[in-house]
C-alpha cells in the first residue's frame, strides 16, 4: 500500500439513507402541523410547522448532498490524519509524530480506533470546550481522549484501519 497519497474512509450509504428517511418523516410531520395551524387549530401549530419544515427541509438538503458526495469519516495523509467520524471529532490535523500508539478499543459493543497521543493535554487544549469535555471523559474511560468511531464506515473495519494507520505512521518515521 502506498502511503504517499491520502487514504479516505467514507460513511456507508445505508446510514446516510436511513438519516434521510428519518428527516423526510420529520418534514411530513412539520408540514401537517403547518396545515393544522393554517386551518384554525392553534397559532403554535403554525409556528412549529413552519420552523420544523424550514429546519428539517434544510437538513434534508444537506443530507441529500452528503448522500451523493459522500461523508468523509477519516482521512489519512503522509503528514497525519483528520478525524471527522463524529460531531465531537476535532477535524484538525493530528500529526503522526504526535501519535504514540494505535489500537482497537471496545466501548460498549462498538469497536473504536484508539489513538494515544504524546501530549494529550496540548491536544485537549486546542479543542472547543464541549469537545474538550468529551475528550476528557473518553480519557477517563479508555485512557485516550481520541477514539475514532467507524461503526458507519463503508467497506472497512476498525482492525483494517488500525493496520493502515500504522503503515502511514511507520512511513512518516522513515521520512524524519
Amino acid at each position: 500500500m502506498k502511503t504517499d497519497k491520502p487514504y479516505v474512509v467514507y460513511q456507508s450509504k445505508g446510514k446516510q439513507t436511513q438519516l434521510l428517511f428519518m428527516d423526510l418523516l420529520l418534514v411530513v410531520f412539520s408540514l401537517s402541523l403547518w396545515y393544522l395551524g393554517q386551518h384554525g387549530a392553534n397559532i403554535s401549530y403554525l409556528a412549529a410547522g413552519v420552523s420544523g419544515t424550514l429546519l428539517f427541509g434544510w437538513w434534508g438538503l444537506f443530507l441529500l448532498h452528503r448522500l451523493f458526495k459522500g461523508k468523509v469519516l477519516l482521512q489519512l495523509t503522509p503528514e497525519g490524519f483528520y478525524d471527522h467520524s463524529t460531531w465531537a471529532a476535532s477535524g484538525q490535523l493530528i500529526r503522526w509524530t504526535d501519535v504514540e500508539a494505535l489500537h482497537e478499543v471496545l466501548i460498549g459493543n462498538q469497536m473504536f480506533v484508539g489513538v494515544e497521543l504524546t501530549n494529550e493535554t496540548e491536544y485537549l487544549a486546542s479543542l472547543p470546550a464541549y469537545k474538550r469535555l468529551l475528550g476528557q471523559a473518553n480519557g477517563k474511560i479508555v485512557h485516550s481522549p481520541l477514539n475514532i468511531n467507524l461503526k458507519t464506515a463503508r467497506f472497512v473495519t476498525s482492525h483494517e484501519v488500525v493496520a493502515v494507520m500504522e503503515k502511514y505512521r511507520q512511513n512518516s518515521r522513515k521520512l524524519v
